[in-house]
């Protein structure tokens, strides 16, 4: 090379969507848990959380299931929701099917995701709608990452 050859790099300005790749300080979360089959008519939570003070998050897996006998998938008798602060996130109303497994849990949102929010309240629950109660469980697992919410981008002026 000579003296005046510049050697270029990639820009250093940008960064990786948080909500994509996590950054350096995001935390991880992994909450798994099983419940007994709630009586029909019930609602109960099988895995909950809150967003920590300061940060805002990205789940990007899911496991519900159903560990007995009995059900069949899409039928209707279980359905499962995924709540923040007690409203229901898009698309995510009522599931009557295993969105993955919790040992191998579905990733979610069209791989960016699912966005949730400093301090907000976030439920993954199921609902016996018809199932008959007897020695069963409601499993579950959300993955994904807390990151600072100073890197998430202002997206107000979108709306």
């Amino acid at each position: 090379m000579s003296a005046g050859d510049q050697i270029l790099s990639a820009p250093q300005s940008g960064s990786l969507p948080v909500n994509v790749f996590p950054s350096p300080d995001s935390v991880s979360f992994d909450p798994t848990a099983y419940i007994a089959l709630p009586a029909i008519g019930v609602t109960s939570t099988v895995v909950s959380f809150v967003v920590p003070e300061g940060y805002h998050g990205v789940i990007r897996r899911m496991g519900n299931v159903f560990v007995g006998s009995g059900w069949t998938e899409g039928s209707g008798s279980l359905v499962w929701q995924l709540l923040a602060n007690g409203a229901v996130i898009r698309n995510y109303d009522n599931v009557v099917s295993s969105l993955g497994a919790v040992n191998n849990p579905a990733y979610l949102g069209g791989g960016g995701g699912i966005l949730v929010y400093e301090q907000q309240l976030v439920i993954l629950q199921v609902n016996n709608v018809s199932l008959v109660v007897g020695g069963s469980s409601a499993g579950g697992r959300l993955s994904g990452w807390f990151f600072p919410k100073w890197r998430m981008p202002d997206d107000t002026s979108v709306f």
